[in-house]
């Protein structure tokens, strides 16, 4: 995974960086002189990246945690929505949007973006996007309550374009442990936030496990 991601950031000979030449949705389209490998990158990589996001999202959305626990998460949503390809489709093509429509019957509902159950940001922005972003904490304030501890502050969204829908993981460092908070759609430039958190946390990180398609650290 991290070479598919090396592999879009390499540049060409006008230093742009692969990534730009085009959405996975171009296909053998993305082959062509100014873009030597855009293809294998991008239809390869990038799409390999997509699933990889996709799958965890919906694991994450899962997990068995109760309060702060650290049960492991569930696949079962995303293998479902996998079967269900194989029947519906077996010895048939289909479409990135059937294969979509596939995936949002299987949505948990704690990812639902704006509360409806489509994938069609992940479509637009992720899809038929170009966009390596990368994200930044900005103005985190932890304020301790009876039994938890509130988290405010926002998410910085950077090099990409203002539509781009991010579902964001975030993660407390408490007691020698990573625990995860939950995700934040993050649309746009910044996005804030306010989450609970175990008692006494001063330490929240944004995907410490690389789930999310973004430029190198």
């Amino acid at each position: 995974m991290e070479q598919y991601r090396k592999d879009l950031e390499a540049k060409n000979k006008e230093g742009v960086s692969l990534s730009e030449a085009g959405p996975v949705s171009l296909g053998p389209r993305l082959s062509c002189s100014h873009f030597p490998g855009a293809y294998e990158a991008i239809s390869y990589g990038r799409g390999t990246w997509l699933f990889h996001m996709l799958r965890y999202m919906m694991q994450d959305a899962e997990r068995r945690i109760g309060k702060y626990g650290g049960a492991a998460s569930d696949d079962e949503p995303f293998l479902r929505a996998l079967r269900k390809l194989r029947d519906r489709y077996e010895g048939k093509s289909f479409s990135t949007n059937e294969l979509l429509k596939v995936f949002e019957e299987e949505l948990p509902s704690s990812t639902w973006y704006e509360g409806h159950k489509s994938l069609s940001w992940f479509y637009d922005g992720w899809v038929n996007g170009t966009a390596l972003p990368h994200f930044e904490l900005q103005g985190v304030k932890y304020a301790d309550k009876a039994g938890f501890t509130m988290i405010t502050g926002s998410i910085a969204q950077k090099d990409a374009p203002d539509g781009l829908v991010t579902p964001v993981p975030l993660y407390a460092v408490a007691g020698g442990k990573t625990v995860p908070l939950g995700r934040v759609f993050v649309d746009g430039p910044t996005t804030s936030f306010h989450l609970s958190a175990p008692t006494g946390t001063r330490k929240v990180v944004v995907d410490p496990q690389q789930t999310l398609l973004t430029r190198a650290r």
